[in-house]
């Protein structure tokens, strides 16, 4: 009888209790409530899918695009892509049907009268009286809204209405805009409100004339499986690029570097290896890596460039090119100590940036993080892969006969990662810290980061088996991110993505978990049977892959992801320098032979059959010889076959912790009464809030989070505390050039205007009274480009009395909004008693961002804050 532990909601399931539960017989490879995948089939109630065979999958599915809609919207209104017009917890409200009327930053009661079911294509009209806003500019020269955010009247870009019912949304960096009427301050926008979605009337099955014969062919008794192979192989094919480089997805023409890195670890290195350098080559520029468009500007709120390398020391295992790794190792030298400098935190001995792959802001972070905040969050997935590139860059090294301290930076990464960020209460890891100079624990998970943490050592073998067995996963998969936020769009949020699944799988495999594996097995074969192609991701919650923003056929990593489970979990491939060392893992539904024939590598082409089920070798021939090393040596050239017989092996713990979908409360937004104490302005029926705080005398950080049932919420936005001398203001016009041509009037004058050709080195003479650490921020404005995305973060290196100190990173902060000014990233330094001298200066190659050319900034002052 296996075990059946109920933890809440949450139940920790042995594969044996799974089978005796379902009553899975032996040709189940996975089964739950919702779906069945067999070895020919999938069966999820009347969508299914069937392996004719191994070229050709026959599926009926149908997404249920459209769900009954309400007839009462409801609906906020912002400025400049901002969610600024009213607090949280507060809404417009009106019912489709009937043309609307609103005062920008007023709000009506909600309607008591019952919504009724709206129809398709209702014409809707809705006119903003945001005349407020022009009285306010007239008056003042600028607006700030009901959430005290300022706009000032030469940044305005216009206003929009972000809802809950399409064509509306709730991603605020893409709303829809109104359109002046031509009266004074009255915009007005007409919408075709619950669309008609054509019905899914695409066929889903999917078919081949016949194996692509440039590729390894991989057979079995299990014709879903093989087809599936063969529909990634094919969907990898439509990824090739005419340039030789491969593109993401059929919907991301681009190369991007983390897309195209996570696939050359999961199978391009050993499957294409000559496709998979030029796809590395094309994310390069000035002999570093490119990281590409993301959240602020991109590099350094976004350092995840470095997966580029573990890329690249993948194909030089497969291949053993020489002139590759020494090209290889100097991009990756060059790009990773610009990031020790920019990125790496004393403090904690950690690296900020964003999250691996997770780059778009308000799907995993809450919403009061500006883009430096996201720089200095530190993230375990992040980390994950810094930690593996400094031990990729001292084998290369190695390999070179170069000295280097890498692999002593990357223990020290690893050992930061598991002090930080490990939740010993849990089981997991948190998913980055945050919060500012005194960072705390996210309480979100992510899965990409777990997977990695075990796949390449992070953890221990006890902390790995650990959180593989006790992280929530549900009924389609393992979630992405971890547990889900209501108010934010399936995207990462609330999504399956296939390639992280399989990294999951994979590690999952490393463990020894086959109830674990199993599941996320089934994750992915339910999901590209149905659908006839590797989608980029699914909606956790429904299985579908509608519901999203974006969502591509034939995504790169996905279809890797599909081709890894055969390599990289079957067979347990393993590149070292010297050869392949096979770990098979075969769970128990797979017990008949599997085989993979015209493997290429190197000088020699392998023949693999595997026999039987297990987690262990019961017996190895090489050529017909039996062997008792499960190693290939990289030395051996021609024609060769390779038969590995399994077994059982060790016992490793069988348990899941398996969920239904669960909820993150709301993160807290406070406000400070006049006795000094905190008011949470949406609080909760039944939730519990607590305060966070941390600091000194002189100076506190103070924030609240929100206690469900189950899970905290994000706390809210950090409130500094400080004391009345603990503050010191340097207006940077008094120490360098002022004025700009960014800003009209006399207001320029009021800015020193930074670029990588004015006012490169800035020397600003501090006198404290007391020798110590203090905190020093700049107050700048950066219009180079939008919130979300582009490539001119501004970049400054800070020194103290001659001594670098860090990196003072200004994100973009609005396209063309020069007077939006914000906080840079806050670092801590040791002054001495009386006169210092602090120095913000462009150093290159340091401060050279991802555009190269636009690298500006608008600089009001520099603040330092006793600690």
């Amino acid at each position: 009888m296996g075990i059946f532990r109920c933890m809440g909601a949450v139940a920790l399931l042995t594969l044996a209790g799974c089978r005796e539960q379902k009553g899975m017989s032996d040709d189940v490879i996975s089964q739950n409530d919702i779906y069945t995948v067999t070895a020919d089939s999938v069966v999820q109630g009347r969508w299914v899918a069937v392996a004719k065979s191994p070229l050709e999958i026959e599926s009926n599915y149908r997404s249920p695009r459209e769900t009954a809609v309400e007839s009462l919207l409801t609906f906020r209104l912002s400025v400049n892509s901002r969610d600024n017009e009213l607090p949280v917890g507060q809404a417009h409200y009106a019912f489709v049907g009937a043309d609307t009327t609103v005062c920008f930053g007023v709000t009506q009661a909600k309607p008591t009268a019952a919504a009724q079911p709206l129809a398709h294509n209702v014409k809707w009209t809705l006119r903003v009286d945001a005349r407020v806003i022009f009285e306010q500019f007239e008056e003042k020269g600028f607006y700030t809204t009901p959430t005290g955010d300022v706009v000032h009247k030469e940044d305005f870009r216009g206003v929009g209405i972000n809802g809950n019912i399409a064509p509306l949304n709730w991603s605020y960096e893409y709303p829809r805009y109104l359109e002046p009427t031509g009266e004074p301050g009255i915009y007005a926008i007409t919408l075709t409100m619950n669309p008609e979605i054509a019905a899914d009337d695409a066929s889903h099955s999917w078919r081949i004339d016949a194996e692509n014969r440039d590729f390894p062919q991989f057979a079995s008794p299990y014709t879903l499986v093989d087809a599936l192979y063969n529909m990634a192989i094919a969907d990898i094919v439509r990824c090739q690029r005419p340039d030789g480089t491969y593109r993401a997805g059929v919907e991301w023409d681009g190369v991007w570097t983390r897309d195209v890195s996570y696939s050359i670890y999961l199978a391009l290195a050993y499957l294409d290896p000559a496709r998979a350098m030029e796809s590395l080559k094309a994310k390069v520029k000035n002999d570093r890596i490119i990281q590409d468009t993301g959240t602020g500007g991109s590099w350094p709120v976004s350092t995840d460039r470095i997966v580029w390398i573990m890329a690249a020391w993948e194909i030089y295992k497969v291949t053993a090119d020489k002139d590759w790794l020494r090209y290889a190792y100097d991009v990756a030298r060059n790009s990773i100590e610009d990031d020790r400098l920019v990125a790496l935190d004393r403090a904690t001995g950690l690296m900020h940036g964003e999250q691996s792959y997770l780059d778009w802001r308000s799907q995993s972070y809450p919403r009061w993080m500006q883009p430096k905040d996201i720089y200095e969050s530190m993230c375990l997935g992040t980390n994950v892969a810094f930690a593996q590139a400094f031990f990729a860059l001292d084998a290369m090294a190695d390999e070179l006969g170069v000295d280097t301290d890498y692999k002593d930076q990357g223990k020290r990464i690893k050992d930061a990662i598991n002090q930080n960020l490990w939740q010993e209460e849990k089981g997991y890891y948190s998913a980055y810290l945050y919060g500012g100079v005194m960072p705390v624990k996210s309480p979100s998970l992510d899965n990409l980061g777990q997977a990695l943490s075990v796949i390449f050592g992070i953890a221990d073998d006890d902390r790995a088996e650990t959180l593989v067995e006790r992280t929530p996963i549900t009924t389609f998969g393992t979630p992405s991110i971890y547990p889900r936020r209501t108010e934010v769009t399936p995207y990462h949020n609330d999504a399956v993505w296939p390639f992280v699944q399989a990294y999951w799988n994979i590690a999952a495999a490393r463990v020894g978990n086959e109830n674990v594996l199993r599941r996320g097995l089934g994750a992915m074969y339910r999901a590209a049977a149905l659908f006839g192609t590797h989608k980029e991701l699914f909606v956790a919650s429904t299985g579908d892959y509608s519901g999203t923003p974006v969502n591509s056929d034939a995504q790169l990593w996905s279809s890797t992801g599909c081709v890894a489970m055969i390599f990289r979990v079957f067979a347990g491939m393993e590149f070292k320098t010297g050869g392949i060392e096979f770990n098979p893992f075969i769970p128990s539904c797979f017990p008949a032979s599997m085989s993979i024939k015209g493997f290429r590598y190197r000088n020699a082409v392998i023949d693999l059959e595997i026999e039987g089920a297990g987690n262990d070798i019961a017996e190895i021939e090489i050529d017909g010889r039996r062997t008792d090393d499960n190693f290939f040596p990289a030395s051996m050239e021609g024609q060769h076959s390779i038969h590995i017989t399994m077994k059982q092996g060790r016992e490793y713990s069988q348990n899941a912790t398996v969920t239904a979908i669960e909820d993150m409360p709301d993160t807290p937004v406070t406000t400070t009464r006049a006795d000094g104490s905190d008011s949470v302005l949406n609080a909760a029926a039944g939730a519990k809030y607590a305060t966070i705080e941390k600091g000194s005398a002189n100076f506190t950080t103070r924030a609240i989070v929100a206690h469900g049932a189950k899970y905290e919420s994000f706390m809210s936005c950090p409130a500094d505390v400080t004391a009345a001398d603990a503050v010191k203001i340097y207006q940077c016009e008094e120490f360098a050039t002022p004025g700009t041509s960014l800003v009209e009037g006399t207001r320029s004058k009021h800015f020193v205007e930074i670029s990588t050709t004015a006012n490169t080195d800035i020397s600003i003479p501090v006198v404290v009274p007391a020798a110590g650490t203090y905190y020093v921020d700049v107050r700048y404005a950066n219009g180079s480009g939008p919130i979300n995305t582009d490539n001119r973060c501004a970049v400054r290196m800070l020194f103290v009395n001659t001594h670098l100190q860090g990196a003072i990173v200004m994100p973009q902060r609005g396209s063309g909004e020069w007077l939006n000014t914000g906080f840079s990233n806050r670092l801590a330094v040791d002054l001495l008693g009386g006169k210092n001298v602090l120095q913000i200066m462009y150093v290159e190659p340091y401060c050279t961002n991802m555009n190269g050319e636009v690298n500006t900034a608008l600089i009001d002052y520099v603040r330092l804050i006793k600690k």
